[in-house]
C-alpha cells in the first residue's frame, strides 16, 4: 500500500498545484488514476486471456438494443467504476488525502508521471507489436 499512497500523493500534488483549495481539483486525479488502474486491469485480463481463452474480458451487459452502448456500459462497469469507488473510499473519503499528502511528501516526485507512462506502455506496446507482427 505504501507505493499506492506515494503515487497518489504525487498525483494530488501535481493536480492541486495552482488550483483553488475549494476541492474542484479532486475530480481530475480521481478520474485519471481510475482510468490508469483500469488500463492495468485490462492488460492483466488480456495476458490471462492469452493463457486461457475462456476468460471473460468484459462483464456481459444487455441493457440496450445496440451493441455499442452495451459494450460502453460493460467497459465502464468492468474497468472504471470499481476503481472510482475504491479510490474515493481510500483517498478522498473524510479528506484522507490531506493525511496522505503530509505523510508521503511528494515534492519533486515524478511517481505519478512514471506510473501513467508505464500503464500506457503496458497496454500500447503489446497492441503495437500485434499490429506489426500480424500486418
Amino acid at each position: 500500500m505504501n507505493i499506492y499512497y506515494r503515487i497518489w500523493a504525487s498525483a494530488i500534488a501535481e493536480h492541486r498545484e495552482g488550483k483553488s483549495p475549494d476541492g474542484g481539483w479532486k475530480l481530475m486525479p480521481l478520474v485519471a488514476m481510475s482510468v490508469l488502474m483500469g488500463i492495468n486491469l485490462l492488460a492483466l485480463f488480456l495476458l490471462l486471456h492469452a493463457l486461457n481463452h475462456s476468460l471473460l474480458i468484459l462483464f456481459p451487459v444487455h441493457i440496450f438494443d445496440t451493441t455499442g452502448y452495451n459494450t460502453g456500459i460493460a467497459v465502464l462497469i468492468t474497468y472504471f467504476v470499481p476503481f472510482v469507488i475504491l479510490n474515493y473510499l481510500l483517498i478522498f473519503y473524510n479528506n484522507r488525502y490531506e493525511e496522505i499528502v503530509k505523510r508521503y511528501d511528494s515534492k519533486g516526485s515524478k511517481l505519478y508521471r512514471n506510473y501513467a507512462l508505464i500503464s500506457l506502455g503496458v497496454i500500447v506496446i503489446p497492441l503495437a507489436l500485434k499490429l506489426i507482427i500480424f500486418s
